[in-house]
């Protein structure tokens, strides 16, 4: 009842605004970002809807219909990248009005004082996110049991909570088959976080989550001078574009795709420092994509 009231009072709000940027629901929660953008259109106002997810974005859905017709051919759509973009006009002709926001200045820039991996350091894989399946926990331990079979010297580091009983399952499997060799942090967050990616010379991604769309923990991996490794999910194929990052078609192929370049690989301070470097960019792209968004957020409409 209290998210219920909570909501009313928000599209309550709406009313007599000059500007409504919305955050974008997904599933059910996108009738009531439909409901908000109507009123805001009604009253008048500028909309402003920001798109996170990527699950809407590959095909066509009434829901989507639905608020894109509430919010009209004025509403101003945010998406998260260029391939995010032009798949949304793809799967939604009738929106005219797209802007590429970035994500990379959300991403703690401490993470850029972290020192550059050196030449010749052990292969450390690491994975953080909230632990479960689609995320990718099963592979990554597959491609750390898979290298350590074939004789190559690797670590595993994952952190994050554990989301069902299958990720519990997975982290007793490293436990299991790689013994000191693996290790498992649970949460972390600040200097625990920097620690995580400190520690690391390779972040494995493979997630096949249905909202992903920019990943902020490839960001932060980037940020600190770590290699990615992951799936072609959302716009991650434009996220690491300019990196050293590796991409596998498919998540059955991943470890077969990703485990013979990492036998026998040298770990470099210049593929650390091209990975950074990649995020760099991505960051003050997005900056200026930020600063433009503010800027059209605060002039006045009427």
């Amino acid at each position: 009842m209290t998210k219920l009231r909570r909501n009313a009072a928000a599209l309550r709000a709406i009313r007599g605004a000059d500007t409504v940027y919305i955050s974008v629901n997904v599933g059910r929660g996108m009738w009531l970002s439909s409901a908000a953008a109507a009123i805001a259109r009604m009253s008048g106002a500028r909309v402003f809807l920001h798109h996170h997810s990527y699950s809407y974005v590959r095909r066509r859905t009434a829901r989507m219909r639905a608020l894109t017709s509430a919010a009209g051919p004025s509403a101003l759509h945010i998406t998260l990248s260029a391939t995010m973009a032009d798949d949304l006009r793809a799967v939604m002709p009738e929106i005219r009005r797209v802007i590429v926001v970035g994500n990379a200045a959300l991403v703690d820039q401490a993470l850029l004082d972290l020192p550059l991996k050196r030449d010749g350091a052990e292969l450390v894989l690491g994975h953080l996110s909230n632990l479960r399946l689609d995320k990718g926990i099963a592979e990554v331990v597959d491609l750390a049991v898979e290298l350590h079979r074939v004789g190559a010297p690797v670590r595993l580091l994952i952190a994050g909570p554990t989301a069902d009983r299958e990720s519990v399952r997975h982290l007793d499997r490293a436990e299991r088959e790689l013994g000191p060799l693996f290790e498992y942090l649970g949460p972390v967050v600040g200097p625990a976080k920097l620690a995580f990616y400190g520690s690391i010379t390779h972040f494995v991604f493979p997630s096949r989550y249905v909202h992903e769309a920019v990943p902020l923990v490839l960001y932060e991996a980037m940020a600190a001078g770590v290699v990615c490794l992951a799936l072609r999910q959302g716009s991650i194929a434009e996220q690491l574009a300019g990196s050293p990052g590796r991409l596998a078609e498919s998540v059955e192929s991943f470890v077969r795709e990703t485990a013979p370049g990492l036998v026998g690989a040298q770990v470099s301070a210049a593929t650390s420092n091209q990975s950074r470097q990649a995020f760099l960019q991505a960051l003050t792209t997005s900056e200026k994509q930020l600063d433009d968004l503010t800027d059209l957020l605060v002039t006045p409409h009427r």
